[in-house]
């Protein structure tokens, strides 16, 4: 009866461990890809959705930004594809998004905070 007990409290004590090692490797798994994607700089491949999903802004204040009507239902152009759209430079447009960025974290309760 002893032996039945000690071998059932070092089971749960290995499941415990091993849960516990999963759950901690994820979360530095997420911290680190947070990282690694959070403030990078705008590319033209990169989404309006995107670009606002790493800097934690609304898109429709991006979209309103560079004067685009987003379409329906989810507007996943790049940001090339949306210069070609609007016959305007990339630089350009990837200027008015950025300063947009800086605008909304700037803002009071804004991204930064």
């Amino acid at each position: 009866m002893r032996r039945w007990r000690t071998a059932l409290l070092i089971g749960l004590a290995f499941v415990l461990a091993v849960a516990g090692t999963f759950t901690f490797a994820y979360r530095a798994g997420r911290r680190a890809h947070m990282l690694r994607f959070e403030n990078q700089p705008i590319r033209p491949w990169m989404s309006v959705p995107f670009i606002a999903h790493t800097h934690h802004v609304p898109p429709s204040e991006l979209f309103a930004a560079i004067g685009v009507q987003p379409r329906e239902p989810h507007d996943r152009r790049s940001v090339r594809r949306l210069a070609h759209d609007l016959r305007r430079p990339v630089p350009e447009l990837m200027g008015e998004l950025q300063h947009a960025l800086d605008a909304e974290v700037h803002k009071p309760g804004g991204a930064g905070k």
